[in-house]
């Protein structure tokens, strides 16, 4: 998981360690990084990606669904292997490093595998607090205020918040999706 119950605990100022609230605890965490992950539209965590068919476009940049692209272990354009050493990474793309090499338009002509994401250690902390903030809106929900929790105020007046749409929690991540493919 890219954020660790720990990690939650301290964030979210509860600190329970039954084996249930652990459990408990453990779900909401990967049910946030499920809602990053699919928000995002990849997941960020680095792995490796085998095989990968994508089609050329005639551009020099073959964008890849993916993010913090870090290397490229090999590349078939149609039916030639391609020298990855001339092949340069770039966040969200590759391209050659003579400038001059396009990718061919074409349906499903190239294939490839790569690395791609972060190390948990890494991640940029935009994904990791977005993922406690979703988790922490959902331990608050246990309590048995679905979707609404209210604040008094000294002065006797009271605020609600809706947070069953969590939208408003992954704005923050606007400038990191990929939304093609």
């Amino acid at each position: 998981m890219i954020a660790s119950i720990a990690m939650f605990n301290t964030y979210s100022g509860n600190y329970e360690d039954s084996v249930e609230a652990v459990q408990l605890k453990g779900a909401f965490l990967a049910t946030a990084e499920d809602i990053v992950t699919s928000y995002l539209g990849f997941d960020p965590k680095q792995q490796e990606y085998s095989d990968v068919v994508t089609s050329g476009s005639g551009s020099r940049r073959l964008y890849l669904p993916s993010r913090n692209i870090t290397s490229v272990g090999a590349l078939t354009v149609g039916t030639a292997d391609m020298d990855t050493t001339q092949v340069k990474t770039y966040d969200d793309y590759i391209s050659f490093i003579d400038h001059a090499t396009k990718f061919p338009i074409g349906e499903d002509n190239i294939r490839l595998s790569y690395t791609a994401g972060w190390e948990i250690e890494q991640m940029p902390s935009v994904i990791v607090v977005s993922i406690l903030r979703i988790a922490t809106l959902m331990l608050s929900e246990t309590g048995g205020n679905i979707g609404l929790t209210g604040k008094s105020f000294a002065d006797n007046s009271r605020t609600f918040v809706n947070y069953s749409n969590y939208r408003k929690y992954l704005q923050p991540l606007d400038s990191m999706r990929i939304l093609g493919f």
